[in-house]
């Protein structure tokens, strides 16, 4: 119980990381695309704050961490249309968005026992998930990224892909478990969140990263060849 209370404290804490890192390096942090996630951190740790800070009723519990389902769905979705570029992949993301916010919406208006909103939370999972995929996959065959690892982009997608899927079966579970079984199972959450926290921290850190190709046109000499008599 002691542990699992240091960690639920540990990861609450480490909300702060990357929002203290994004406004002490926010010369490195310009970027349009970089605040969408700036305002995902300031989102969750407002959310984890009231969730832990108050004795809410079920009800309230419910509806708080549906908006926030909803509004992570939309944060993550965005940063990964605006890095992606493949025009196919993005129309998968607004399709993908308008299914996920007719069910996430639909959920909330017929819920009859204000329980975890686990399949929403699982939906968005799977979706976002699928995307940051497509992204690495896009970025490992993009001939002009030489050094993926290097850029802001790339640590940011690895944070949430690691949270996503440490959290999903949690997710998915949730619906079979009882609010006593839930609560012996979320550790999983706050070790997932502490670690997605700690890379979005090192990826507001890092320096700008200019993305060029690791071979140029003009990197090997002319050969001249002579003519065959």
């Amino acid at each position: 119980m002691l542990i699992k209370s240091i960690l639920t404290s540990l990861s609450l804490l480490s909300g702060l990381l990357p929002i203290i890192f994004f406004l002490v390096f926010r010369n490195r942090n310009k970027e349009g695309r970089l605040w969408v996630i700036f305002a995902y951190t300031i989102t969750s740790i407002i959310t984890d704050f009231v969730f832990n800070s108050f004795d809410l009723p079920q009800e309230a519990k419910f509806y708080l961490f549906s908006f926030f389902t909803i509004l992570e769905y939309s944060l993550f979705a965005l940063f990964l249309y605006l890095n992606l570029q493949s025009l196919n992949i993005k129309r998968a993301i607004i399709a993908g968005s308008a299914l996920f916010f007719g069910f996430a919406f639909f959920n909330i208006i017929n819920t009859v026992n204000y329980n975890f909103d686990s399949l929403p939370a699982s939906i968005e999972s799977i979706l976002v998930i699928i995307f940051c995929v497509s992204f690495l996959y896009e970025q490992i065959n993009d001939t002009e990224v030489s050094f993926v690892y290097a850029s802001k982009r790339f640590w940011v997608i690895v944070a949430i892909l690691i949270y996503l899927s440490a959290t999903l079966f949690l997710f998915i579970s949730s619906m079979y478990l009882t609010l006593e079984e839930r609560r012996e199972y979320w550790f999983i959450n706050s070790i997932s969140n502490f670690l997605k926290n700690v890379l979005l921290s090192i990826a507001f850190m890092l320096p700008k990263h200019k993305t060029t190709s690791p071979i140029k046109k003009d990197s090997f000499p002319h050969a001249y060849v002579r003519p065959y008599n």
